[in-house]
């Protein structure tokens, strides 16, 4: 794996939005645009051609990477044994190995593990006989090593780059930083058209709008399947963590989103886009559908803390009022669409435009990334379909985030019954 900035290549990206942005007003209200319009579009544009600006300028820390005791937590529940001995085989060839690699089985039924803990004795081995959620998993294995000084938390399906764990602590050097995100590339990128779509679509996501957030040191999401936490932060905030409630509801869900709120809380969280990990994508269409839901409740209830608890100073809190904001404009244009036609083909035209050339201007984010087992036309595969990804979300994923929303309050898991991807 190789991340190459290329900052010249953001000349792109920023007049393809400023084009594409004159253009759509244009077409919409012509020369005479009024005041309440004029001030939308200026703060719209303005902002999201910022935050393109500062996805280039990011760069990753280059410090030398943290000294101290290192602990590796697994929590695994239902996972394929032979994408957990990847998991485990990548930990083993680690230019800098964790001195601590604990995996915490969360009472799967439907795997085996005995046959990997005679290959992995380096590994400490845990069962809980009952399912008590990924929360629990991970706490029982940091508990295992009480005097680590840094925690990295990785998915049973991720396997790590061979400098990750090297990578992922070198933000440490500064003690501001209390979270690094690390940076998922799906292994099984071109396994199906579905792999395909939503691979490129992730990847880009994570290079445009984590990597702006990492600029201003307040990234919302570091990744369950690769990020890193010092180990102080993490015991302080148990509690909080273990115990989170909804609506009297126990909150199972979201795990990474909770542990990076609380480190935000506390300090500095940035993404580190040297350290690298590989995870499984759902394979099957019932798979992804599951797993969307479940990432909805989750981040409905992540952004009513982030609101009410960040200070309304910070990036984070604004960041989530501008998202929250996009999204209720986006359903406003198709309501209005609807409701108006056929007076706003134009405006359907216009926004149709804007739903494709969008995913575009994201894939140039894409270029800044090198896989050596994975050609360009695998990549190019991917951009070609993100287009089709984003209609998609307009179709359905949207109307899922719907349902997630007025369901948050459910946080039963809802995947992992069974085995659901294989190596």
């Amino acid at each position: 794996m190789d991340y190459r900035p290329r900052g010249w290549l953001a000349a792109l990206p920023v007049l393809m939005l400023l084009a594409g942005s004159y253009a759509l007003h244009w077409r919409l209200i012509g020369h005479h645009i009024p005041v309440g319009a004029l001030i939308a579009w200026v703060v719209m544009s303005g902002s999201t051609t910022a935050q393109c600006v500062m996805s280039w300028c990011h760069r990753p820390v280059t410090l030398p990477s943290a000294p101290g005791e290192v602990v590796v937590v697994v929590p695994c529940y239902n996972e394929d044994p032979a994408l957990l001995a990847r998991v485990l085989e990548s930990l083993r060839w680690q230019t800098r190995r964790p001195d601590h690699v604990v995996v915490v089985d969360d009472a799967s039924d439907q795997a085996d593990y005995r046959p990997l803990m005679h290959r992995y004795p380096e590994v400490t081995w845990l069962r809980h006989w009952e399912n008590r959620g990924k929360k629990h998993a991970q706490a029982t294995a940091w508990r295992q090593v009480p005097t680590a000084d840094y925690i990295i938390t990785m998915d049973s399906d991720s396997e790590v780059e061979h400098r990750g764990v090297e990578e992922i602590l070198r933000p440490f050097s500064d003690p501001r930083v209390t979270g690094v995100a690390g940076v998922e590339m799906a292994r099984n990128w071109s396994k199906n058209i579905l792999t395909l779509a939503i691979a490129a679509r992730s990847l880009a996501f994570q290079l445009f709008a984590m990597s702006s957030q990492s600029v201003a040191r307040a990234v919302l999401i570091c990744p369950g399947a690769f990020s890193a936490y010092p180990a102080w932060l993490l015991r302080r905030c148990e509690d909080a963590y273990l115990n989170e409630r909804f609506c009297g509801q126990p909150c199972r869900l979201g795990d990474d989103t909770m542990l990076t709120f609380l480190a935000l809380m506390h300090g500095r969280v940035i993404q580190q886009p040297t350290a690298f990990s590989f995870p499984v994508y759902p394979e099957k269409l019932k798979h992804h559908l599951r797993q969307w839901v479940r990432w909805m409740r989750a981040s409905t209830i992540r952004q009513l803390w982030r609101l009410r608890y960040l200070p309304l100073t910070s990036y984070g809190w604004w960041y989530t009022v501008w998202q929250i904001g996009t999204f209720t404009a986006g359903v406003a244009v198709t309501l209005l669409i609807a409701v108006a036609w056929p007076a706003s083909a134009s405006l359907a035209v216009a926004s149709l435009a804007g739903l494709f050339g969008w995913p575009l201007i994201l894939a140039v984010r894409l270029a800044t990334i090198r896989r050596s087992d994975q050609t360009r036309w695998d990549t190019m595969r991917g951009i070609a379909l993100m287009p089709l990804a984003a209609l998609w979300y307009l179709l359905v994923l949207r109307q899922i985030r719907f349902w997630g929303m007025l369901t948050c309050d459910r946080q039963s898991w809802n995947t992992r019954a069974n085995i659901e991807v294989s190596a």
